[in-house]
């Protein structure tokens, strides 16, 4: 049994990643400001939030606490003696980072940091865990793209959370602890509140409302189920890795949003569907991420196709209005 922190545990991927830890007897500790970044909240919203705290958070330690203050961060790793810190607590989605850039650099760098200065003197820590994005990549170079590809962002996001893997990088090799960053992608499913494009599809879908879709035949994703990533952040998390490594935490298969809609066309005959055409979108292009690494290393093995994902999220939010 390990004594796993993981700061923002409580949101979409960290309520997921926290149950799988629990499902395998380890003692989890969640340090979240309990944050909501989308309002007014919805029947979905509340469900999701319920879902959350009565499933996959019930046998955790929850601690209130923000990042961003070094003191409260310092007393909750003292207090819980962790032997894995997991950092999931920045603010998600590039759009977001657009609109609160001071938020986005406070929540993703200046906490990295904060982090980093308490366990530069941590000597029980087995291994840190940081969550970085895909987008850090920019334009992907090649189909799929490994970690070693260029690194080149074109936003805000993707430039900070690059910016907050060097900080990583630098305190991990001078002060010689063991670290390992995640790059995950698209990830979508049960108990989303922040609005990503396949929460969006499916939540209009059911609603029978139109989808407004950008570009859908040229917008590739590498669409990853939540359990799925979850997976392969505990795998990395308690697995054997070199210190300073990077590994592609996704599905592992570029599908266009037209992919998406006709999947969602196949579950409402009815769905209606406006497509728009725009070049000065925020997003880089992209496809495939590579997941050899992650499989070969620590045997990722991610499970759940597109089409399943989608079905099994769709019966999700069906029954948060039943």
């Amino acid at each position: 049994m390990r004594r796993i922190l993981i700061c923002g545990g409580a949101g979409f991927i960290g309520s997921h990643l926290t149950k799988k830890f629990i499902d395998e007897r380890d003692s989890v500790t969640i340090f979240d400001n309990n944050i909501q970044y989308f309002y007014p909240a919805d029947e979905f919203t509340i469900q999701n939030m319920n879902d959350r705290h009565e499933r996959l958070l019930a046998d955790a330690n929850i601690i209130r606490g923000n990042t961003e203050d070094t003191n409260d961060l310092r007393r909750a790793i003292w207090r819980v003696e962790p032997d894995i810190v997991i950092n999931l607590a920045a603010l998600p989605l590039a759009v977001n980072a657009v609109h609160n850039s001071e938020e986005a650099f406070k929540s993703i760098c200046y906490c990295t940091h904060n982090i980093m200065e308490i366990l530069r003197d941590y000597s029980q820590l087995e291994k840190y865990v940081h969550i970085s994005s895909s987008m850090v990549y920019g334009d992907f170079a090649e189909d799929p793209n490994p970690e070693t590809a260029p690194k080149n962002p074109k936003e805000i996001y993707g430039s900070m959370k690059l910016a907050s893997e060097f900080i990583v990088l630098g305190y991990s090799k001078r002060y010689n602890f063991n670290s390992a960053i995640i790059r995950p992608s698209a990830v979508y499913g049960p108990g989303d509140n922040n609005k990503r494009v396949l929460q969006k599809f499916c939540e209009a879908a059911i609603k029978n409302e139109t989808l407004f879709v950008i570009n859908p035949l040229s917008n590739f994703l590498d669409f990853s189920f939540v359990e799925d990533t979850a997976e392969g952040i505990k795998l990395i998390s308690k697995g054997k890795t070199e210190s300073c490594e990077a590994f592609n935490i996704t599905r592992g298969q570029g599908r266009s949003l037209d992919e998406v809609i006709k999947i969602l066309q196949n579950l409402f005959p009815k769905l209606k569907v406006s497509t728009q055409q725009q070049n000065d979108t925020i997003y880089p292009r992209r496809g495939a991420l590579d997941i050899e690494k992650a499989k070969s290393v620590v045997g990722y093995n991610p499970l759940t196709s597109i089409e399943q994902g989608i079905e099994k999220y769709v019966e999700y939010l069906m029954r948060a209005l039943s």
